[in-house]
């Protein structure tokens, strides 16, 4: 009986049950995956800037059409796509592991990725599905190479080629830094020249995939040196308690987690105890040294003192955060936690053994948690305002009444990207046709109290409010219009909306 197995089976559920939970999470990209979900286009663009690098990529939404078909609607698709992320990243795991490390070793290792605290906020707190895929697909990846290099199946190197042609699809910018690390561990670790050359190809194939959307370029949605992580970050022991240099509205949490840490010191001194024994397999050996360092290269390049190296090399334009590099680290950490019941004998007996999968789910659970709302995703915002894609209205009703003759705006928005300045809205009702428009009312504020300005408003945070227009001076024969956006008051310079192609929202009395 494999009991690794049906423990990432079983007990996996942790990571992956509040995807299933009412209503959907106020993560920093907010409901832009629900937004693009549906849409065909090999860059997402609802919401986004559409880059080739940072951006995401069209087959983020791959499973959209079969889970379409039976019936999904847009949330329940990208609900169970980060459910099947989570399944793939613990699964996979454990197939790369389980024939090096042993069935108990490999299921340790494929739970404890599920719940690494990076993965978990990658989905519940950033709710960002292609770096989830990512997440899910690296594992596989390696399971196929290890697969092939020790049995030269083709099935396993389609398995791998597959997993990276989707990455580059998904991600590119973060696929890019996972093929080099693919290509390390078939290089480092299997010795493989074959392994070498698939990785090679597949990462061949998902460039030339990309081709036709090769000019695509974006600006930076946020400036990517404000985001590099402080080294006690990694070792938090609460949840999203320390910002990053950026400021107070940046509370993704870089924790690695007290399990993984302890769990992966522990393990370098077993191996460290039982490094000059025999019956320890070569390449065993080298998949532990390969899973620390690797992840202390990851974990290193998301620390400020990396900042040169991303500026010199141009990676910069790869990613949004650098702290995305941290997921890579997840298998490579997984690993060395995984190894422990494999380096001692004694941990795998099974009192030992299920204490250990008792503390990685007790030691993760705290941070298997989001910030739920209930306010209900469309498939499509009413508009998207500012230039990097800042804010998602996501609900706006105007209704005019006649006692007194006023016009009430109700509208619901999202906060994606900081705004740069404390913008004034602006709600006007307008009389006369295009060429001659005369503005006969009109409203001039902060969106919200001067206690609560755009400047903090903090991403991901859904926000509510009502304006009300007074039209007491106003025939009540007139048929009027209204529009409203956001303005730079110093200037008179308005936020764009949907791109540029407006500047504001246009409502009808009713």
């Amino acid at each position: 009986m494999r009991l690794g197995f049906w423990v990432v089976v079983l007990l996996g559920i942790f990571a992956w049950a509040p995807a299933t939970y009412p209503g959907y999470w106020q993560g920093l990209d907010g409901f832009v995956p629900i937004f693009n979900v549906m849409r065909a286009a090999p860059l997402a663009q609802v919401g986004t800037t559409p880059d080739l690098w940072r951006g995401i990529g069209g087959d983020t939404f791959l499973l959209a059409g079969p889970l379409g078909l039976l019936g999904s609607d847009p949330t329940t698709i990208v609900r169970i796509t980060f459910i099947i992320a989570f399944l793939l990243a613990g699964l996979g795991t454990y197939v790369w592991l389980q024939a090096y490390l042993g069935d108990r070793a490999a299921g340790l290792a494929g739970l404890s990725y599920m719940l690494f605290p990076p993965l978990l906020a990658t989905v519940y707190v950033r709710g960002s599905l292609s770096d989830a895929l990512i997440a899910g697909l690296l594992p596989m990846a390696l399971a196929g190479i290890a697969a092939q290099s020790t049995g030269r199946s083709p099935s396993a190197a389609a398995v791998t080629v597959i997993a990276i042609v989707w990455m580059w699809r998904a991600q590119a910018g973060l696929a890019l830094l996972a093929t080099v690390l693919l290509f390390s561990y078939a290089l480092l670790v299997e010795r493989n020249r074959l392994s070498c050359l698939v990785v090679a190809v597949s990462g061949a194939a998902g460039v030339l995939s990309l081709l036709p959307v090769w000019t695509i370029r974006g600006p930076a949605a946020v400036p990517f040196a404000d985001h590099f992580v402080y080294v006690h970050q990694l070792f938090a022991v609460d949840w999203q308690v320390a910002p990053s240099i950026a400021g107070p509205w940046d509370g993704f949490p870089f924790q690695l987690g007290i399990i993984t840490v302890v769990f992966t010191l522990v393990s370098l001194w077993q191996w460290w105890i039982a490094a000059r024994q025999t019956g320890h397999s070569p390449v065993a050996a080298r998949l532990l040294v390969f899973g620390f360092l690797g992840a202390l290269v990851m974990i290193s390049l998301s620390l400020g003192w990396s900042a040169p190296l991303w500026q010199w090399t141009g990676a910069s334009a790869l990613l949004t955060y650098p702290w995305q590099i941290m997921l890579l680290a997840g298998p490579l950490l997984a690993l060395t936690v995984g190894a422990l019941p494999a380096l001692n004998a004694d941990l795998r007996s099974a009192p030992y053994w299920a204490a250990l999968v008792a503390l990685v789910v007790i030691g993760n659970y705290r941070y298997v948690t989001s910030d739920f709302t209930q306010t209900p995703a469309r498939e499509t915002p009413v508009a998207v305002f500012g230039p990097a894609h800042n804010l998602v209205v996501l609900d706006a009703n105007l209704h005019e009444s006649d006692h007194p003759r006023s016009a009430q705006l109700q509208i619901t928005w999202q906060s994606l990207h900081p705004l740069d300045f404390d913008y004034n809205i602006f709600l006007q009702a307008v009389t006369g046709d295009e060429s001659a428009l005369a503005v006969v009312a009109q409203l001039d504020v902060q969106p919200l109290t001067s206690e609560h300005p755009a400047t903090a408003w903090r991403p991901g945070e859904i926000l509510s409010t009502t304006y009300q227009l007074d039209l007491s001076a106003v025939a009540a024969t007139s048929d009027l219009r209204y529009f409203f956006g956001y303005y730079d008051w110093r200037d008179g310079r308005r936020l764009p909306r949907d791109g540029g192609i407006d500047d504001k929202l246009v409502f009808y009395g009713q």
